[in-house]
């Protein structure tokens, strides 16, 4: 005899299977579309599922596999994005270059004050007469 809670219980699981199911179909679908490697890894982590999870779906299990000898296959796309040229390359080493510098000047103002606070707080402790211990 299945009580009231059991049978909620039960019903809350099947509920908490069909949801990761969907959202492991729905991963899968937009992997795809995005021309993005589909793996069991690939696939869990898109769709916050553990990847013995969709080991254990026959159905997922297979999608998975045949998506992946076909993308193993197929030629591999051009890049979409264009290379960039030597000048885009300079202007951002030169802002990399112009951060550095910007950052070691702060790291330098940053320990002069910590080397003033520090010898304030030294000035301090010997400035406080010392409790006797009892």
């Amino acid at each position: 005899m299945s009580t009231p809670r059991s049978t909620a219980l039960r019903s809350a699981a099947a509920a908490r299977s069909v949801a990761a199911e969907q959202r492991a179909r729905h991963a899968i679908t937009e992997l795809d579309r995005r021309g993005q490697p589909i793996t069991f890894l690939a696939v869990a982590a898109e769709a916050g599922v553990s990847a013995r999870y969709l080991y254990a779906h026959p159905q997922l299990r297979a999608t998975i596999q045949q998506l992946r000898e076909e993308q193993h296959h197929t030629p591999s796309r051009p890049h979409r994005h264009p290379r960039a040229n030597d000048e885009s390359i300079r202007a951002r080493l030169r802002g990399a270059l112009e951060e550095n510098k910007q950052l070691r000047a702060e790291n330098a103002q940053l320990r002069d004050e910590l080397a003033l606070t520090h010898g304030e707080i030294r000035e301090l402790k010997l400035a406080r007469p010392h409790r006797s211990t009892r």
